[in-house]
């Protein structure tokens, strides 16, 4: 059946191209929506581990990240001093932003300097990871930070009037685009509070709970020592709550979006294939008199339905790298993918077979039940 399937499809050369172009466009599309998917969901998943094992507090209400709390920083102070607090692991900061042109600001982070690690974990520095005994316009620089503004360790460059100096640039943290860590600035706290003339306030505190106390403990402690109408204590878990639920719109865009696409795949494979069995009426006629089964006639136009679907599907696979860096390209990315992700990989494979199947179906089902006599007579 399948050598019969090739023949048919080599045979109808114009028609077989334009389908597989048609399925691939439809695979592509949908590998690259995916992808797009799958790199917000990395992004989040990587802005979230910033805390992970960690609490934030901050003013209620202002969710993750924590740019739009403004607390004292006698709280604050309070906050660290708290017997729950491991101190030497644990910062204020201040979340600001300054403008680097007309139509662009920078995102600059103050933190207690010696504290860095409190915020930035383990993630690996090139040059120096702390700012502690360093010069007060020393900075620490995410991956696209450095890349934004075409800086490097030793260089300087200058914000809103500000010389900056950089010490150290941190590893990329998401395979696709830049996270919140990757594009920001990192500061003393002081030196961000007088840039910013935010003197004697902070944006929330980064908490690592003292050795024996456990996250939900400390958690708890926090938050009744403190005004809960007024202040906020949460988890990394919280802030993977706050931010996937901040992109449940696109999910659901995206979401709609391949379910079109899928559906307008299916539907233009069907109706060749059902173009097909038509043209193919008299050749069914005689098989059918030969003796050769419906279920053998129903692969035979099943297993076309695939193999258009597979060629399209592989060629479409291999596209979708190219594709997505140049929709990185576009938004002014300058971080580039290489590799696809085998849960994309697995994904496409399944929609390959099912498109293939499912769109196969139907004119399958219209060639059994084509009557040898009357397929005989067709002209």
């Amino acid at each position: 059946m399948l050598d019969i399937a090739f023949k048919d499809l080599k045979s109808k050369k114009s028609r077989t191209t334009m389908v597989i172009i048609g399925v691939m466009t439809c695979v592509l599309l949908i590998g690259v929506i995916g992808y797009i998917t799958y790199d917000l969901q990395e992004s989040i998943q990587a802005d979230a581990n910033s805390i992970a094992g960690k609490l934030v507090f901050e003013k209620y209400g202002t969710g993750y990240p924590p740019s739009g709390s403004i607390i004292s920083e006698n709280v604050s102070d309070q906050v660290l001093a708290n017997s729950v607090v491991n101190p030497d692991k644990s910062t204020a900061l201040l979340s600001t932003a300054l403008p680097l042109n007309s139509t662009t600001s920078v995102g600059i982070v103050g933190i207690t300097q010696g504290k860095e690690r409190a915020l930035i974990n383990n993630i690996k520095v090139n040059g120096k990871n702390s700012l502690l005994g360093q010069s007060n316009n020393s900075v620490i620089l995410g991956s696209q930070a450095a890349i934004n503004y075409n800086v490097t360790v030793g260089d300087t460059f200058t914000v809103d009037n500000q010389q900056l100096k950089v010490i150290g640039v941190m590893q990329k943290q998401s395979i696709g685009s830049a996270t919140s860590l990757d594009s920001t600035v990192f500061a003393s706290l002081q030196f961000v509070q007088n840039i910013s003339q935010s003197p004697g306030v902070v944006t929330a505190d980064i908490i690592t709970p003292n050795n024996g106390v456990s996250l939900q403990d400390a958690q708890n402690t926090l938050q009744n020592s403190f005004n809960s109408s007024l202040y906020t204590v949460y988890t990394q878990q919280d802030a993977l709550q706050v931010l996937n639920s901040n992109e449940n719109a696109s999910y659901v865009f995206l979401d709609l979006i391949i379910a079109m696409i899928l559906i307008v795949s299916a539907i233009l494979i069907m109706v060749v294939m059902m173009m097909s069995v038509k043209e193919k009426t008299k050749d069914i006629g005689t098989m059918r008199a030969l003796g050769t089964s419906r279920m053998r006639i129903m692969l035979l136009i099943i297993y076309e339905s695939l193999i258009i679907s597979c060629i399209g599907g592989i060629i479409g696979l291999i596209l979708i790298i190219p594709l997505y860096n140049l929709f990185l390209l576009l938004a002014g990315s300058t971080s580039f993918s290489y590799t696809i992700p085998l849960s994309i990989v697995l994904e496409i494979a399944v929609v390959v077979i099912v498109i293939g199947t499912f769109s196969g179906l139907i004119p399958a089902y219209q060639a059994t039940r084509i009557s040898p006599i009357e397929a005989l007579r067709y002209e």
